[in-house]
């Protein structure tokens, strides 16, 4: 566009004089050159300026009754913290005055410039708007829409939780509904459009469209590996005014830098990937067969786990077979082409192990479980020296695939393959299949992560268990976007650490497609904040990106963001157990059999949760209660306090009567379990307790048959781990405590029925 290379003559005209950022003059001519309003101005360089010819000029040439008078300097970028911008009345006197008492102030400005007022409410919600967008190497061009003026960044620590500028990468801004959708989900929008109470109507939703269509046009066109040569690094109008149905900019700075030439890496081919999550073939590098050492630990798993023996090689010089696998001298030696390749051996050996592999055209995909490339300083040029391997491998085979360095391993349940490197007495390993879990796949930068999860959810077993490690070829969005596509998947857990360049945009176009196609993304992001990234950085070598961006590009993407670790654990659950189920709403019978709990549950009951129940239905649940003779002590209502003298049957004929109902889309019951009157431990103590005649069989039995979430919850101490572990074992997710359950019920439940 002929604009377009106005504009780049203006960056390289600012580029020569070694700057790396505009004036808010020249802001002020992009965006005329980009169709959008900026305020009509005057400007006065400092050479032979004069405060009375000035004033004169603005006084003929600006409406309206004041103007705004501002330092233009490319060294102080925020001006009004410095004192250089003021408001006067449109006057020769005043404008005099003015202009020399800002001209004292800084003897060493460039110019000067003086702008029409534009009236607005500087301090009314939806007045004073901020529309950025800045460069971001995992997303590409970001733009962001939140809060304007001077106090704009401390508006925004100040609000709740969960009330943030809206942000959207220009490549994910496909159509006009997708600017819509963005709109919608503005909160600061919703006071221009009188969408909140008692507001009125400011400005229409084109008009802003217009500004962010711009400002994606734009931002596109500048990029690294677009057609510029230059790159926008940041831009930003501050405040961006509501005045008389327009938006106008009444400030502006642009960053830019020169373009890198690079676009996104190159991906692995989808064949390539396939290899590594279908694997028929697998062969194990550094294998000892003098002692049990990482390689020999990943060869017993793998032959435990029920992985065909005879398609199971181990390659090494001089040895016939270890543990009745066969070994072979070189990679070139193997009987067929190998799937996985997995490679445990020191790392000063690993560039030749690769070279062999590439170069034996008998390796598919490689698992680098050997770490020390690029995770610790020092290590870079290994690190450069593995890239180097994977791209001559490619050479000779376009699919050739690397996951890994630093990778735990791969466990694929169809396949019956499991090379982590953990010794099973350390670890239940997620072999088998769970009836009462939906099809998953668990996909992490982290193999720690992943064994830690499964540790403490042994009822967890993904179809696929996948560690990346430090992503020095095959990525956790590759992996993502490969399994998106199984259609006996419903849920994806993912965890990340930091974004190879694109893939953080991948990330999120992948959720998109997966989440339209009904599966749940369960998403934990490290690496939030300096002393994070740090970290991230010291065990993956990656990227990290900012958080918050991160958070809301992947929320507004279709994922299911965690906080906390736990929280992760604890929406996986629930996504695990309950992601075939499709709850109407949020009406929830609630239970307990201690006054504290039913008094929490109460409390809990917010947003999305609620807890109606109709005369007719507590009508029912009274007969049920009649029947175990409890009616008199207790009276149907929602939470339901059924007192520790109910027993096991009673407990489960209420829970069967309340989710029978059509009022009821879910259960959470929560069962102090120190009662006699409830079979709470093992059989076979000094008890008289069996678990098997516990009430949370027959209420699993009828939260399935009325295909409903039940949630349960165990307050109390370790002796009761086997009590979790009995319901946990019949397909309903425990808690241990009710507030908390509720907490992430209703995340869930905002998150499935929005």
């Amino acid at each position: 566009m002929e604009n377009f290379d106005a504009i780049e003559k203006m960056l390289a005209y600012a580029g020569a004089q070694g700057r790396r950022n505009l004036t808010e003059t020249e802001v002020y001519q992009v965006l005329t050159l980009a169709g959008l309003e900026a305020p009509k101005h005057l400007l006065f360089p400092a050479a032979g300026f004069t405060p009375a010819v000035a004033a004169a000029q603005v006084c003929e040439a600006l409406p309206g009754d004041k103007a705004v008078l501002k330092l233009v300097s490319s060294k102080t970028l925020h001006k009004t913290e410095s004192g250089g911008v003021k408001v006067a009345d449109k006057t020769p006197e005043a404008l005099t005055e003015a202009l020399k008492a800002m001209a004292a102030r800084f003897p060493d400005a460039e110019a000067f410039m003086a702008a029409e007022f534009v009236p607005h409410a500087a301090f009314a919600l939806g007045e004073e708007l901020l529309l950025g967008a800045r460069s971001d190497e995992a997303f590409g061009p970001v733009i962001t829409l939140g809060p304007g003026g001077t106090n704009a960044e401390a508006l925004i620590k100040s609000l709740r939780p969960g009330t943030a500028p809206s942000v959207i990468p220009a490549d994910l801004a496909y159509n006009s509904s997708a600017w819509e959708k963005f709109l919608a989900d503005s909160w600061i929008w919703r006071y221009v459009s009188g969408g909140v109470r008692g507001g009125r109507r400011l400005a229409q939703d084109g008009e802003v469209l217009k500004w962010l269509e711009g400002f994606s046009h734009l931002t596109r066109h500048f990029r690294d590996g677009g057609a510029s040569d230059w790159a926008i690094e940041e831009f930003e109008i501050n405040p961006l005014a509501v005045s008389r149905g327009r938006l106008t900019a009444l400030d502006g700075v642009l960053r830019f830098r020169p373009a890198k030439r690079s676009g996104p890496r190159v991906k692995p081919s989808r064949k390539g990937v396939d290899g590594l999550v279908h694997t028929r073939s697998a062969a194990v590098v550094g294998v000892s067969e003098k002692k049990m050492n990482m390689a020999r630990i990943i060869l017993n798993n793998i032959l435990k786990a029920g992985f065909p023996k005879e398609r199971t090689y181990v390659v090494k010089e001089g040895v016939g077979e270890i543990d009745g696998v066969k070994c072979f001298a070189s990679p070139a030696e193997l009987p067929e082409k190998v799937d996985m390749y997995v490679v445990a051996v020191p790392s000063p050996e690993v560039p030749r192990v690769l070279s062999e592999a590439g170069g034996s055209g008998k390796v598919n995909g490689v698992v680098l479980i050997s770490g020390g490339m690029g995770e610790k300083s020092g290590s870079e040029g290994m690190a450069g020296t593995v890239v180097d391997a994977i791209a001559r491998s490619r050479e000779k085979n376009p699919d050739f695939a690397l996951s890994g360095g630093n990778s735990m391993g791969i466990v694929l349940n169809g396949a019956r393959l499991n090379t982590f490197f953990i010794p099973e007495y350390k670890l239940e390993h997620p072999l088998g299949e769970n009836p009462f879990m939906a099809g998953t796949a668990f996909v992490s930068q982290s193999g720690a992560f992943v064994i830690s999860t499964i540790s403490k959810l042994p009822w967890l077993k993904p179809a696929y268990s996948i560690t990346v490690g430090n992503q020095q070829d095959v990525t956790v969005p590759d992996y993502v976007e490969r399994l998106a596509d199984e259609e006996n998947l419903k849920v994806l857990l993912v965890y990340m650490e930091g974004f190879k360049p694109g893939d953080g945009l991948a990330l999120a176009k992948t959720i998109e497609k997966a989440r339209a196609k009904g599966k749940l993304v369960v998403l934990y992001k490290a690496g939030r904040t300096a002393v994070g990234q740090k970290a991230v950085m010291g065990h993956t070598a990656s990227i990290a990106g900012d958080y918050l961006v991160t958070r809301l590009i992947m929320e507004n993407a279709g994922a299911l963001v965690a906080e906390t670790f736990d929280d992760f654990s604890d929406l996986a659950a629930l996504a695990c157990t309950f992601a075939c189920l499709e709850p109407k709403d949020g009406n929830t019978f609630l239970m307990s059999n201690a006054g504290f709990e039913a008094a929490g549950m109460a409390d809990g009951v917010s947003g999305r949760v609620t807890a109606d129940m109709s005369p007719a239905l507590a009508a029912e649940i009274n007969k049920t209660l009649r029947e175990f003779r409890l009616d008199s002590i207790v009276d149907a209502k929602n939470p339901l306090d059924v007192t520790p003298m109910a027993s096991d049957e009673a407990i489960a004929g209420v829970v069967r009567t309340a989710l029978s109902s059509d009022e009821f889309s879910g259960a959470v019951v929560s069962m102090v379990p120190l009662t006699p009157s409830m079979n709470t431990l093992p059989k076979g103590g000094s008890w008289p307790d069996d678990l098997e005649k516990s009430f949370i069989k027959g209420a699993a039995e009828a939260a399935r048959e009325a295909r409903k979430p039940l949630i349960f919850c165990v307050a109390a101490g370790t002796l009761y781990e086997p009590y979790c572990a009995h319901a946990q074992k019949l397909g309903v997710p425990v808690f241990r405590s009710a507030d908390r359950a509720l907490l992430l019920y209703g995340r869930y439940l905002d998150y499935v029925l929005k």
